[in-house]
């Protein structure tokens, strides 16, 4: 499950006395604001990153994989992942930077949403990843990451498919050029 570790009431100030569409109302309002801090939070990281020459981009786990060398594949089950380990995507890399900070406003209408359900304290399913070595691709659960990671969750349930290759791996520093990653000059906007 979405593990929340927020305590019940944490991080919000309501009345006492509030009814229920005030509440969803107000959780909107947090959600929104959340959203709006986390873009903003993503273009400070993302010029930063650049500035000192760190990575700034999700790795494609489809790029990658012909530079890996597959011995198969098992599923692991539910594991509890440090959301820090998970460093790409199978296929949504251009959605999000390697912090999980959104990209755009495209991401708005579900990030809120989750978000509103992480303050509410409701259950979600546990996000896909796959296990290459000891770094993580999200199959599924990007926005979920992303949510987490911004109201400062440090770990989560995770399904886990692990395969096996041997390193040295493309992520790991000095085997593959910086410029190899394609999404840079895609989303240098502000």
């Amino acid at each position: 499950m979405f593990d929340n570790r927020m305590l019940p009431g944490q991080n919000i100030h309501l009345p006492v006395e509030c009814s229920a569409g005030n509440m969803h109302a107000h959780l909107y309002n947090l959600a929104l604001t959340k959203f709006k801090s986390t873009l903003f939070k993503g273009q400070v990281f993302r010029l930063k990153s650049r500035v000192l020459n760190r990575p700034q981009w999700l790795h494609d786990l489809n790029a990658l994989k012909a530079d890996l060398q597959l011995q198969g594949s098992s599923y692991s089950g539910i594991q509890v992942v440090p959301v820090s380990s998970i460093i790409g995507s199978e296929g949504r890399a251009a959605d999000f930077d390697i912090d999980f900070h959104p990209l755009g406003e495209e991401a708005r209408e579900r990030w809120v949403s989750l978000a509103i359900a992480y303050l509410s304290h409701l259950p979600l399913p546990p996000v896909q990843l796959i296990r290459v070595g000891e770094a993580y691709f999200v199959r599924d659960g990007h926005h979920r990451i992303s949510v987490s990671r911004a109201f400062g969750q440090i770990a989560m349930d995770a399904e886990v498919i692990t395969w096996q290759a041997s390193p040295p791996f493309p992520w790991q520093p000095g085997t593959a050029p910086e410029s190899s990653y394609p999404l840079e000059s895609a989303h240098w906007s502000t």
